[in-house]
C-alpha cells in the first residue's frame, strides 16, 4: 500500500512539473539583485516595466543544471524567429550550489552556449523567493501588458518535447495581442 501510495505521488509531481500551466494574469514581481550579464552595464539591467509593450519569457536557470543546458536551443531559436514581433527573455541565473556563484563562470557559460539575451545573476536567491519558483528551469511567459500568461516548468528540448509545442502556441497567441 505505502509503495503504491508513493508511486503514485511521484508521477503526480513529475506530470504536474512538466505541464504548461495558465497564469493568473497577476503583475510578476519586480527584479532585484545583480549583477546583469549581456547589458551595457554590469549593475543595470531592464525591469519589466520597461518591457511593457513586448512579450517576455522570465527564464529560471542555472548553467551546471543538464535541464537548463538542453533547453537552450529552443529558446535561442525562438529569440531569433520571434524577436522582431516583440519577443525578450530574461534569464534569472540562480544558483543551486556554491560553485554555480562566481560571475566569470557565468560569464564563460553565456558565451560558450552563444546566449545574448540579459542575464540578472540571482545569487541570493531574492527573485526565486519573490516569485515562489520552485525548480530549474521554469519558464514565465508575460504578456504586452505585462501579466504572467502562462508558466512551463522542465525542460523543453529535443529530449522532452511534448511541452514545446503548447508552450509556443501560447507565445504566438501573446506576440499576435495588440
Amino acid at each position: 500500500m505505502k509503495r503504491t501510495l508513493l508511486l503514485s505521488t511521484a508521477l503526480t509531481l513529475l506530470t504536474s512539473a512538466c505541464a504548461v500551466t495558465s497564469g493568473s494574469g497577476t503583475s510578476p514581481p519586480a527584479l532585484t539583485g545583480g549583477p546583469w550579464l549581456n547589458t551595457a552595464a554590469q549593475n543595470i539591467g531592464p525591469s519589466l516595466a520597461d518591457l511593457r509593450g513586448k512579450v517576455v519569457i522570465v527564464n529560471f536557470w542555472v548553467y551546471s543544471c543538464i535541464n537548463c543546458h538542453n533547453s537552450l536551443p529552443t529558446l535561442k531559436g525562438w529569440y531569433s524567429k520571434y524577436k522582431d514581433q516583440g519577443l525578450e527573455i530574461i534569464g534569472i541565473h540562480t544558483p543551486e550550489f556554491e560553485s554555480d556563484k562566481p560571475t566569470e563562470n557565468v560569464i564563460a557559460s553565456l558565451k560558450e552556449d552563444g546566449v545574448t539575451w540579459p542575464i540578472l545573476q540571482d545569487n541570493a536567491s531574492a527573485n526565486w523567493r519573490a516569485w515562489q519558483n520552485r525548480a530549474w528551469p521554469t519558464f514565465y511567459l508575460i504578456d504586452r501588458a505585462g501579466k504572467v500568461r502562462s508558466v512551463h516548468q522542465g525542460e523543453i528540448s529535443s529530449r522532452f518535447p511534448q511541452a514545446i509545442p503548447g508552450l509556443e502556441a501560447n507565445l504566438k497567441s501573446l506576440l499576435a495581442e495588440k
